[in-house]
């Protein structure tokens, strides 16, 4: 969401039946399937400069509910609204709403904010309720200049944007203190047996981890272990992608809302935008940073929860889709309309479950191809760079809250004792 990582591990999927009776959905019994399993086979592989992964089938999942995550409470609402006959199923403090959107059986959840929340809701939900696909219904603040307050951005793809590696500029006379760059760091790293990374950034393999056999002489171990992958980004599914393409107007905003200035009284036709999305714990909005961001990974809109949903659904192998109604811009940044941008993104989650077909869900993954012409990585031609040089401008004054709640202020920060411990050369350690 705008207004604001169970990394390496092995997910395996809860197996059980699924009643639906009377318009409502049952947990599945909680019945564990042997690790790695899946329902298809899978055969990740990886192009020269990363790239992304292919599979030699199109993996299936059964006939099932569609769970629906949201982060915060006005995002959730407009689903809730929607549903039929929903009742509550409380399980590890999560409440899971199980009914029916147009007659379709759904799983809705309340997952809190920020990417470890999100994982963990998508998580239960996917292994005890087994669904058919996942849908993250919710807002964003948008990254490109053409996309407005209450325009809905799909997840053709997601990348975690905080994954930077700053790298050290080259040393002239000694000084290393300049202009330095940016690449991508590893990414998030996923247990490959039993996923579903097709169309995902395949960056490189982790090493195999220690045995108690080879633990006291693994040192930084050696060679690659293909059941751990690091990924750039996750490709979100075509087939819910197109659908969600397929909802008809979602409405409109006046231009004193999509602006933030009342002195504009013109009206704005939203859109659905087919783009990336940029999840970070951060909320950037001078143009000059997003700038910056948007060179390494070029994103339509920044959010703080889409890495973990896909990284939980495509660890289990479910379908998904992220889905952003744009509640505030930097280009505009007295404009702000959360609920607007929360039923806009609810309308297309709607339309997806009412017009899903029965049956199992195509695992193909959204394609570079299918980004629309207003995304910023369709216009550059790249999602995610492989270097971006950067300038870090000296910190002026600190703000901050001692031990004892005192506000507390650093004037000149880059000239106090603290601020002299980042300058170089450095001195040889002595202790």
């Amino acid at each position: 969401m705008a207004l604001k990582t169970l990394r390496r591990v092995l997910l395996t999927a809860s197996v059980g039946a699924m009643l639906v009776a009377m318009a409502a959905v049952v947990p599945a019994t909680a019945t564990a399937a042997p690790p790695g399993a899946s329902t298809g086979a899978l055969d990740v592989g990886v192009g020269a400069s990363g790239g992304a992964a292919s599979a030699t089938t199109s993996l299936t999942t059964p006939s099932g509910p569609v769970g629906i995550l949201s982060a915060v409470g006005f995002e959730q609402a407009p689903i809730l609204a929607a549903m039929q006959n929903p009742k509550a199923n409380v399980i590890d403090g999560y409440t899971f709403y199980t009914g029916t959107i147009g007659g379709k059986p759904v799983v809705d959840v309340f997952s809190g904010e920020i990417d470890e929340s999100a994982e963990l809701a998508a998580t239960l939900l996917i292994q005890n309720f087994r669904p058919t696909a996942m849908l993250f219904s919710g807002t964003a603040g948008a990254n490109a200049e053409d996309i407005n307050v209450g325009d809905v951005v799909l997840s053709a793809f997601v990348a975690d944007k905080s994954n930077i590696h700053y790298q050290m500029p080259e040393a002239t006379n000694g000084d290393q203190d300049g202009p330095g760059y940016q690449t991508p760091y590893e990414g998030v790293e996923v247990y490959t047996p039993g996923a579903d990374l097709q169309g995902a950034d395949i960056n490189s393999y982790d090493t195999p981890p220690p045995t108690p056999a080879d633990a006291s002489t693994y040192g930084y171990g050696s060679g690659t272990d293909p059941d751990w992958a690091y990924v750039s980004y996750f490709a979100g599914t075509k087939e819910l992608l197109q659908l969600g393409e397929t909802t008809g107007p979602i409405g409109t905003d006046t231009q004193a809302d999509a602006t933030g200035d009342s002195n504009y009284t013109g009206t704005v036709t939203n859109k659905i935008v087919a783009g990336v999305i940029g999840q970070a714990p951060v909320w950037t909005e001078p143009l000059s940073w997003i700038e910056a961001q948007n060179a390494l990974y070029e994103t339509d809109a920044e959010e703080n929860e889409g890495t973990g949903f896909a990284f939980a659904s495509a660890a289990q192998g479910i379908p998904w889709l992220i889905i952003r109604g744009i509640s505030d811009t930097p280009w505009w940044p007295n404009a702000f309309d959360g609920v607007l941008a929360s039923d806009h993104a609810a309308q297309v989650a709607i339309h997806i479950v009412e017009n899903l077909p029965s049956g199992a869900v195509s695992e193909a993954p959204a394609t570079f191809g299918d980004l629309s012409p207003a995304s910023n990585a369709a216009q550059a031609g790249y999602i995610v760079a492989s270097q971006a040089d950067y300038t870090v401008s000296p910190v002026g004054a600190v703000t901050y809250t001692n031990q004892q709640g005192v506000t507390q202020t650093i004037p000149n920060f880059q000239y106090s004792r603290l601020g002299a411990e980042y300058r170089y050369p450095w001195r040889p350690p002595t202790g």
